[in-house]
């Protein structure tokens, strides 16, 4: 089994830088990878920490997004959703990217999202984005010229933007299991 993981949080801001992309900005890992199991687990363990954040965001914030897992044939696929209503445990919004394997939903397409379909969070304070555990997993494996082009749009500067790119407790852990990793840059298969 695959899981196809897309890299995109908000069409506004990465239609088009990644316009052209179509099936390179897409990353196929095997179901349960452990360098991705490991991000995804602490996307949800700091996920109270994305919800206060969200319900009451400090000056500068913006772009809060959430990655949710839908199952498909054969395995499941992760999209972004933005303009997001906090509903009980779970969310409410807007999917931010073209989902590949969701024939029935398109880019917009509004959609309610369950705790534990949440794979990832991200916001984004000053030009700065924060959260994006998975994608920091992927960033080894993406080719020098997209890895180039999400580091400059997420406010990131190569290792230097992940040391940088904190969320509120401090700095992420998985800023730091993932950085010998980096070698192999994640998100392409």
């Amino acid at each position: 089994m695959r899981i196809i993981v897309l890299i995109l949080l908000s069409p506004v801001l990465l239609l088009g830088w990644l316009l052209g992309l179509r099936r390179r900005d897409i990353a196929y890992l095997p179901e349960g990878h452990p360098d991705m199991a490991k991000a995804i687990a602490e996307a949800r363990a700091t996920l109270p920490e994305f919800r206060r954040l969200l319900a009451s965001p400090e000056p500068g914030m913006a772009n809060f997004g959430i990655k949710a897992r839908f199952p498909v044939q054969g395995g499941s696929e992760h999209c972004w959703v933005g303009d997001l209503e906090m509903r009980g445990s779970g969310f409410f919004g807007k999917l931010t990217n073209h989902p590949q394997s969701l024939h029935e939903m398109v880019l917009g397409s509004m959609v309610d999202i369950t705790e534990d379909m949440i794979t990832d969070w991200a916001y984004s304070k000053d030009g700065v984005y924060s959260g994006h555990f998975t994608t920091r997993v992927l960033l080894p494996r993406m080719s020098k010229r997209m890895r180039q082009q999400v580091e400059t749009i997420y406010g990131w500067s190569g290792d230097d933007g992940y040391r940088h790119n904190r969320h509120s407790k401090g700095e992420s852990a998985t800023g730091r299991v993932i950085l010998p990793l980096l070698n192999c840059r994640p998100w392409q298969g």
